[in-house]
């Protein structure tokens, strides 16, 4: 099997990973995460 030389990583974005917490995250929350 011949593997690739090169792979590509993408974010897909803040949201991701959130959306599995218990409780609703804030937008001030999640503004401080990213910046």
């Amino acid at each position: 099997m011949k593997l690739p030389t090169k792979v590509q990583l993408i974010d897909v974005g803040p949201r991701d990973g959130l959306q599995n917490e218990k409780q609703p995250v804030s937008a001030e929350v999640k503004i401080g995460l990213v910046h």
